[in-house]
C-alpha cells in the first residue's frame, strides 16, 4: 500500500535564522562574480550590467562606504563577526589593501572639486563626504584594525584626517570643503573627526569638529512654524523649483545637523549643542504628518508652501529610518521619554504606510540600505532592541521575507534589479554596494540574524555612535 503522504512544498516553509544566513552566502557568490582583482588589490564592479562603469558619478565610486570596496568591506567584517570564518576577513583585507594602495591623499579633494560635476545628482559636497571619501574608507580600516591590527589601519585614519583637514577652506564660518553642509557632504566630517577624536584622544581632532559644525551653523533658519532647521544646500542643483525648499530628515536635512550638534554635546557637554538639537526637534515635531498611532516626517519643507507631502520616504536618507537615530541619541543624553516616544511613533508611521508588503509612494523598489528596504529591515532590528518591543522584531522578519521574496538568485548567486535613480524609474539594474545594492540587504540581514544570535556586529555609519 503506497503512502499519500508528501513532503510539504518549499513555500510553504517558514524562513529561519539560516535561511537569512544562507541568502547572505548567495550575496557573497553575487559579490564574487563581480569582484575585481588588481594588483594593489580588490574592488568590486558598482554594477555588472553592461556599460554602467559610472565613471565620474559623484556619489558611486570604486572605494566609497555608499557603493564601493570600503562599503563592501565592512559588509565582510559583519560576516567575519557571525560566522567567524577567515575568507571573509580576508576578503575585508583585500578591500583594504586596493584602499592603500590607490591612495591620492589631498588630490583626492582637488580632483572632485575642481572636476565636472558628474551623476545624476551634481553637488560637489556628496562627492567628498564621509560616505563617498577617504574618510569612511579610513573608518572601514580602523574597523578592521581591531580585528587584524596592522598598523598601517591605524595610520590611515589620521592621515586621512590630517588630509581633509589640509584639503577645507578654514574662514570666519568656520571648517568646510564646499558650500553643502548635510550628512552627504561636509556635516559628515563632525562625526568623522569626532570618531578619529575618540580613537587617538587627540585635541586636534576635536577642534576640527567643532569647526565644521560651525560652518554647519551658518545654515541655521528660524522656522514660522516653530524651531529651527538648516538650509543645508541649494535644492535647485538637484533640480528643485526653489532654493528656499529644503529636508527636514537625516541624511540631508535639519534631523541630521541635530544629531551632529547631540555628538558634540556629549563630548563637550556645553549646553548650545543640546539646546540647538532640541530646536530642530521643535520644527519636526510641527511639520509631522500623524498622531500618537504613528508619523512621518515630510520630504520637504518650503517656508512659503509648507511640507510637501505627496509621498513620503520610508528609509535611512529622508525618512523614520534615519530621523529615529536622532530620537535615540537625544533619549541616551537626556534620559527624556519624549524621544523614546518619537522612534515607537515614527517606526509605527512606516507601519500606518503598509510597508514592508506596500510599496507606497516614496517606498521605492530601491532595494537599497540608503532609501529601501535593507534600511527598513535594520531599523526594525535597531527599534525592538532599543524599545525592548518584540513587535518591532517580527516586523523585522516580515521584512526580510519580503525582502528575499523581491530578490533573484540564479547560479551567480542572489541580488536586486532596482531602479536606484528615481529620476528615472525605468532604469533598472542591479547593484554590489552596501549603500545602494546587494551588500546593504547582506548587512540588514545580518543585523536580524545577529540578533537572534546574541552577537554584536560591526555597525554601520548610522549606528556607529549609538549604544
Amino acid at each position: 500500500m503506497t503512502s499519500n503522504t508528501q513532503a510539504e512544498p518549499e513555500a510553504f516553509q517558514e524562513n529561519t535564522d539560516q535561511d537569512y544566513l544562507s541568502a547572505v552566502l548567495e550575496i557573497v557568490s553575487y559579490l564574487r562574480h563581480n569582484e575585481v582583482v588588481t594588483p594593489e588589490g580588490k574592488y568590486w564592479k558598482v554594477s555588472p550590467e553592461p556599460g554602467n562603469e559610472y565613471e565620474g558619478d559623484l556619489l558611486i565610486n570604486r572605494k566609497g562606504l555608499y557603493a564601493g570596496s570600503s562599503g563592501i568591506g565592512q559588509f565582510f567584517l559583519q560576516l567575519h563577526d557571525v560566522t567567524g570564518e577567515d575568507q571573509y576577513l580576508q576578503e575585508a583585507k583585500d578591500a583594504a589593501e586596493y584602499i592603500l594602495n590607490t591612495y591620492e591623499g589631498v588630490d583626492f579633494f582637488t580632483k572632485v572639486l575642481e572636476g565636472d560635476a558628474g551623476g545624476i545628482w551634481p553637488l560637489p559636497g556628496w562627492g567628498t563626504s564621509v560616505y563617498v571619501g577617504p574618510a569612511g574608507e579610513a573608518i572601514f580600516l580602523d574597523q578592521l584594525y581591531d580585528k587584524v591590527p596592522d598598523e598601517r589601519y591605524r595610520a590611515f585614519l589620521t592621515r586621512a584626517a590630517d588630509d581633509a583637514i589640509a584639503a577645507g577652506t578654514e574662514d570666519e564660518k568656520g571648517l568646510h570643503w564646499t558650500e553643502q553642509s548635510d550628512l552627504m557632504a561636509d556635516g559628515s566630517y563632525v562625526f568623522f573627526f569626532l570618531y578619529v577624536y575618540r580613537r587617538t584622544g587627540e585635541q586636534k581632532y576635536l577642534d576640527a569638529a567643532l569647526k565644521v559644525l560651525a560652518f554647519a551653523e551658518t545654515k541655521a533658519v528660524r522656522s514660522p512654524v516653530g524651531g529651527v532647521y538648516y538650509k543645508n544646500l541649494d535644492l535647485t542643483l538637484a533640480g528643485f523649483d526653489s532654493s528656499d525648499t529644503v529636508f527636514p530628515n537625516f541624511t540631508h536635512g535639519a534631523a541630521g545637523t541635530a544629531y551632529l550638534n547631540a555628538l558634540v554635546y556629549e563630548v563637550t557637554g556645553e549646553q548650545q549643542y543640546l539646546d540647538r538639537a532640541k530646536e530642530v526637534v521643535k520644527f519636526l515635531s510641527a511639520i509631522a504628518q500623524g498622531d500618537e498611532d504613528g508619523k512621518l516626517i515630510p520630504y520637504l519643507y518650503n517656508p512659503d508652501t509648507g511640507s510637501f507631502t505627496d509621498f513620503f520616504y520610508l528609509s535611512t536618507c529622508h525618512g523614520p529610518v534615519g530621523t529615529t537615530v536622532l530620537f535615540r541619541k537625544l533619549y541616551e543624553l537626556t534620559g527624556d521619554d519624549e524621544y523614546r516616544t518619537w522612534v515607537d511613533q515614527l517606526s509605527q508611521g512606516i507601519l500606518r504606510t503598509g510597508a514592508p508588503l506596500v510599496h507606497s509612494p516614496g517606498y521605492w523598489n530601491s532595494f537599497c540600505l540608503c532609501c529601501g528596504a535593507p534600511g527598513v529591515l535594520s531599523h526594525f532590528v535597531q527599534a525592538g532592541e532599543f524599545l525592548e518591543q518584540d513587535n518591532y522584531l517580527g516586523e523585522a522578519k516580515i521584512t526580510a521575507d519580503k525582502l528575499l521574496g523581491d530578490s533573484y538568485h540564479d547560479e551567480t548567486g542572489r541580488r536586486w534589479f532596482a531602479a536606484w535613480t528615481r529620476k528615472n524609474p525605468g532604469f533598472v539594474e542591479t547593484y554590489t554596494g552596501l549603500y545602494l545594492g546587494a551588500a546593504g540587504a547582506g548587512t540588514s540581514l545580518l543585523y536580524l540574524y545577529a540578533h537572534d544570535r546574541g552577537i554584536t556586529i560591526t555597525p554601520t555609519l548610522e549606528y556607529l555612535f549609538l549604544k
